[in-house]
């Protein structure tokens, strides 16, 4: 298979105090199916950018990546049908056949030249084919052939992202890179996505669902906090290896300073003697004098090598746990109101969006310290639940009851500040602007996002700050949907040990299958209608 080469690249922003990327060098087989990790705002997209052509190296160069197609990519015309869309989306289909039916239409000997080359190029990129085989990949993905003929606008994101995702695989001179494909995809959309690239060979995939991952890629490409390292295996199989070197670091760290603390005391007690014996000579007679200033500088010199073996020991001390993930603790200040009746109760519910009714006759209760997750497929009623238990949708039928004094924190699928400066945000929404310094540090968001407008934010910062905001708001019981969408697995990690630690209340929709298996007490499915408990 080719490769992808990155010559000593070097990539920044024009308002960005930092490059994304100096003197990245690094070799990619397309025939891998690679996996790229790493904290948000370390340049994956960026990476997936420049392979594509979107981007330029403003030094270096990388070459071998021509064909690179990115998802996701803009859609012209959603109103039109699927077929065409996609059909597009492998070049110009649906413009040939009509010019084909013109020419053929108008007759004449210069038409028909011109249908018949036309015609040729038609069939050299594969334009009898290309139904068959978009009908095939949607069986692969499990989309119904008939979605095909419907406005694309009308499909589902998950439907959305599933299609589009299908013809960077029928491109044959193309090489997919997927872009946090899992954003808005719910569970079995994730599972049957997966299972398709788990078939496909050659790939480039920006995730941060980790079981996902772990399906789908056999080497990780991880963006690190001083390097770029490639793995083989999947995301477990490298986190474990990463662990691994930590660990192996960390000790030698230690081992170092103690060593360092030993040779330190040897290197001051050599230079005390030295001094010593040096100030003899003058107490002695003459005879003595030499004796005694050849012995003060042999322990000089011993002094001197055992600083210099010193100097060693700390410059391989430096270049130790470069990689190392900053691991502060993520506090939830959320108040305690346990005992006594739910926080928040619905009774027989019914919920109505879309022109169709989307839960009919549902019962639940929040108790103080429970982490319910509410699942099921995209389309089923979370969000307009999630809404209406929070007052800002009406119910169809039913009552839902809020506790009296409980306070709640919604956390939101999209976020809800996007543009302006977050300093300006915080004062309109009273809330205290070193605490939110506090939390975003944790989930790694820099200092300079208070300096910025909220518009040049990443989707992953814009995400944690949608979630620092829920978190900063006093609350009896938190309501989050979707909080993980395009927030790195360092940051799920932190939100997940301080879930666990901190135990508030929290209801919530989240697809990452690992993440609710850490978190939810109980687990409400609403398309059985079933609660579980863990």
């Amino acid at each position: 298979m080719a490769s992808i080469v990155f010559n000593n690249v070097h990539f920044s922003y024009p308002a960005a105090a930092t490059p994304v990327f100096e003197d990245l060098s690094l070799v990619l087989d397309t025939g891998w199916r690679t996996g790229v990790v790493g904290r948000n705002g370390r340049g994956k997209t960026t990476l997936l950018k420049l392979v594509s052509g979107e981007l330029a190296a403003e030094r270096g160069e990388v070459t071998g990546a021509a064909g690179g197609r990115r998802f996701p990519a803009p859609v012209a015309d959603p109103r039109r049908a699927t077929r065409s869309v996609l059909k597009d989306a492998l070049g110009p289909f649906t413009a040939w056949e009509r010019d084909m039916a013109d020419l053929l239409e108008r007759g004449g000997e210069a038409a028909l030249t011109a249908y018949a080359d036309l015609h040729e190029r038609y069939v050299a990129r594969g334009g009898y084919r290309v139904d068959a085989d978009l009908a095939r990949e949607f069986d692969a993905l499990g989309l119904h052939e008939s979605l095909l003929d419907r406005p694309f606008a009308t499909l589902s994101g998950g439907e959305q992202t599933r299609a589009l995702i299908a013809t960077l695989f029928l491109d044959p001179d193309g090489y997919p890179l997927i872009d946090e494909p899992t954003n808005h995809l719910d569970a079995a959309g994730r599972d049957r996505l997966m299972s398709y690239l788990a078939g496909r060979r050659g790939f480039l995939l920006v995730s941060h669902d980790r079981h996902f991952l772990d399906g789908s890629v056999d080497h990780v490409l991880s963006l690190n906090r001083s390097d770029v390292r490639i793995n083989r295996g999947n995301f477990t199989q490298w986190r474990t290896h990463a662990d691994e070197v930590l660990a192996h670091e960390a000790r030698t760290r230690q081992r170092i300073e103690r060593d360092v603390a030993r040779l330190e005391s040897a290197a001051r007690d050599t230079r005390r003697n030295a001094a010593s014996r040096e100030g003899d000579k003058y107490r002695t007679g003459a005879l003595d004098k030499g004796f005694i200033g050849a012995r003060a500088a042999r322990q000089m010199r011993r002094a001197r090598s055992v600083e210099r073996r010193i100097e060693s020991e700390l410059a391989e001390r430096r270049g130790l746990l470069g990689n190392a993930e900053k691991s502060r603790r993520l506090d939830i200040g959320t108040r305690s109101r346990a005992g006594g009746a739910p926080l928040l109760s619905a009774g027989g519910v019914t919920l109505s969006g879309g022109g169709r009714v989307l839960l009919r006759r549902l019962d639940l209760e929040i108790r103080a310290g429970e982490r319910v997750a509410l699942t099921g497929p995209n389309g089923c009623g979370k969000t307009r639940l999630l809404d209406a238990l929070c007052g800002t949708a009406q119910v169809d039928a039913g009552l839902i009851r809020r506790r009296p004094g409980v306070t709640i924190a919604r956390g939101h699928q999209h976020p809800l500040w996007r543009r302006g400066l977050l300093r300006e945000r915080l004062r309109d929404a009273g809330l205290e602007e070193t605490r939110f310094r506090q939390l975003l540090g944790v989930v790694g968001v820099g200092a300079d996002a208070f300096d910025r407008d909220l518009s040049t934010f990443s989707a992953g910062q814009l995400k944690k700050v949608d979630l620092c905001r829920c978190l900063a708001t006093p609350a009896d019981l938190l309501i989050c949907d979707e909080p993980l969408n395009y927030v790195d697995l360092y940051s799920r990690e932190q939100i997940e040990q301080a879930m666990l630690e901190d135990g508030p209340t929290v209801l919530f929709v989240e697809h990452d299958r690992r993440f609710v298996d850490a978190v939810a007490t109980r687990v409400l499915d609403l398309t059985a209608r079933a609660f579980t408990a863990r």
